[in-house]
């Protein structure tokens, strides 16, 4: 009966510390805005270095993308310069990113740009390059499609993040799931584990 105890304990000890890991290893560098939603936008390059945002947001204020992340960083953040292409036209645009800071990518070999990398919200690219309006998998990178609606709509908890590389470097920091999805993963396996025992 007391293994059975001791076992239990160090099950919560490991999932507590599991819940709280991500969470202080991931802190955003900037708090931005107010609202009742949060995103995260993270900038990654060897000038740039590493730059997280927690963007706070009202939901109700209409669909948002990408580029209303990097809006709000520039706004909020007066050392954070970005540049766009529009492949669209003005009343439908189809931004990508030029230049950070008036760091852009390669025009020749080896080839550099702005990849962008999801989590969370929704669209995303697919292995053979074709969009997908799903939404790509909380807590995992997934490579974007575009940083306007509709390729990009952020929602709560999404992640999206801009690395200049040759197109395979992810982000340096992991996408971490809502506290609250981690919180009821954990008291699932906490059931699981005590109805086994029993």
């Amino acid at each position: 009966m007391k293994h059975q105890h001791r076992r239990s304990n160090i099950l919560r000890s490991i999932i507590t510390g599991i819940c709280l890991l991500p969470a202080v290893s991931c802190a955003a560098n900037m708090v931005i805005g107010t609202g009742d939603t949060t995103s995260y936008l993270v900038l990654e390059s060897g000038n740039l270095g590493l730059r997280t945002y927690e963007i706070q947001y009202d939901s109700n204020s209409g669909p948002h993308d990408t580029k209303f992340l990097i809006d709000m960083a520039i706004a909020a953040d007066t050392t954070l310069t970005a540049t766009f292409f529009n492949y669209g036209t003005l009343a439908d645009p189809n931004y990508f990113i030029n230049a950070i800071n008036g760091e852009a990518g390669s025009s020749s070999e080896p080839w550099t740009w702005w990849k962008q990398w999801v989590s969370g919200g929704s669209g995303y690219e697919n292995p053979d390059y074709s969009f997908n309006s799903g939404e790509p998998t909380p807590g995992t990178w997934t490579s974007g499609y575009g940083i306007s609606a509709p390729s990009r709509l952020i929602a709560a908890g999404s992640w999206d993040a801009l690395v200049l590389s040759d197109g395979s470097v992810l982000p340096t920091v992991a996408p971490v799931p809502e506290p609250s999805s981690l919180l009821l993963a954990s008291l699932a396996a906490l059931g699981v584990f005590r109805r086994r025992r029993h």
